[in-house]
Order: C-alpha cells, then structure tokens, then sequence
C-alpha cells in the first residue's frame, strides 16, 4: 500500500512525461529559465510562458510575446510593458522573485471559448493498479487576452461537455474528447509507475488546431468547483476512489 506523495515540482513531473516517446509530443517545449534558454526559446517560439517551478492558481506567471526583431512585450494580464531585446532579461529579473527557480515553456495558442482562452482540468484517480477518469470541467480566461485561466475573483468554471460544443473553433469534438481522455490516462499511468501517487488533477488544453497539450500535475488537486459540474455517475467515482485510498491506507486524502 503506498501512500500519495505530494510534489510540488513542476519540472520534475514534466520531465517524466518528456522522457516518454509517445508523451513528449503532448508536452510544449519546456525549460529552466536563464538569459541564454530565453533567448533561444524566443528565437523557436512566438511567444513562452516564464513560470515558478512551483506555484499555483496561475501566480506569478508572466508572458513574453515577440513584436517584432527588437521589441518584446512582457504581461502578467495587468502589468504589460515593452522593452528591447537588450533589456528583456534585466526587466524579467526585475519583476521575478530573487528565490524562485522559474522555467519558460511555450506558449499555446490555446482555443477558444466566446473569444476568451480556456484551458481543462482532469481528475485521475488510482483504484488498484488502475487509473479513473471521475471528474473534470473547463476554465475559461476573463477576456481574449488572458494570460492565465484562473482569476482571484471567481473564474468562470464550466462543465467541460458543455463547453466543448461551444467552442469558436470547427474540429472533430468526438475525437479531441477521446483522445484528451486517453491521453490523460496515459500520463497519469507513466507518472504512477514513476511516483506513489493516488490522484492527479492535469491541466490539459486543446489548441485552435485540435491539439491536445499537457500543461502541468497537481497532485493536490482542488475538486470543490469540480463536485459541482459533473454528473451524479462521475461524482460517485470520485467518491468511491477516494473512500478506497483512504480505507486501504489508513488515512484521510483531502482533495478540497
């Protein structure tokens, strides 16, 4: 009986999955953050991501985006600033906290919803040797140009089937919601083989082309909005997965 480890790191998670042949073409061009990866990041990549290894609720996430050969705009989804090639470094070293590791990972065209960006979370949890789908929803940014999906006052949080048939984009909806399901429990059975965990809360997202991309595990995943979205079926598995871990293991597994 293994108990559920708790790890906070997002690289070292992610590195699992890009050391999978198959998994590392659903995982965006990721590394650590220094002057010489950002620049060469940039030089591969229209616009990246800079955010802490560990963190969460999308703090202290900031997006570089190029203009054109000498300028870069820098954002937060309130605090936008352009500055020079020269300078970017020194202003993200400004604006970044001196004891954090960061890491810059490519930027999704995420697809979206009423024009607004949106991204999936998908609850796996583990019965025995095998891995459940129980619950997921969509979170949608608070206008077109967010940068992160969650908002301290309240994100739009929605049933991800609901969504789904709503979308801006024309894809095949059957075959991206199957193939985000599988993919999700491959990912959530290569991380298992690497780590004792017992439940995992992945941050999918689908681009405007009909990709599936991986974006980060929790392995605390908060579920309170999620209870709330998903049908009595899919709230009993959950219920039930959680009931098992914490009567085989002897202890309570909060999952908020």
């Amino acid at each position: 009986m293994a108990n559920h480890r708790i790890i906070r790191s997002k690289m070292q998670k992610t590195r699992v999955l890009e050391n999978d042949p198959i998994l590392t073409h659903y995982v965006p061009d990721i590394c650590w953050f220094s002057e010489k990866s950002l620049l060469l990041m940039l030089r591969k990549h229209q616009a990246v991501y800079i955010k802490p290894d560990k963190g969460r609720q999308g703090l202290g996430i900031w997006r570089i985006v190029t203009e054109d050969t000498f300028s870069y705009t820098i954002s937060n989804g309130t605090d936008i600033k352009t500055t020079s090639k020269k300078n970017l470094y020194d202003e993200l070293t400004k604006i970044l906290h001196p004891k954090k590791k960061y890491l810059i990972q490519k930027g999704i065209d995420l697809a979206t919803y009423r024009n607004r960006p949106f991204d999936i979370r998908m609850v796996m949890q583990k019965i025995g040797s095998r891995w459940t789908f129980t619950l997921s929803s969509a979170k949608v940014g608070d206008h077109s140009s967010s940068i992160v999906t969650y908002s301290p006052e309240g994100s739009l949080e929605i049933p991800l089937e609901k969504l789904l048939v709503s979308i801006d984009q024309e894809m095949n909806l059957l075959s991206v919601y199957r193939e985000l399901i599988d993919v999700s429990h491959q990912i959530a059975t290569r991380l298992g083989q690497q780590f004792p965990f017992q439940v995992l809360g992945l941050d999918m997202a689908i681009d405007k082309d009909g990709s599936i991309w991986f974006i980060e595990a929790n392995t605390k995943p908060d579920c309170t909005g999620l209870k709330k979205l998903n049908d009595p079926i899919s709230l009993k598995k959950f219920r039930t997965a959680k009931a098992i871990f914490e009567k085989e293991n002897n202890s309570f597994l909060t999952l908020d």
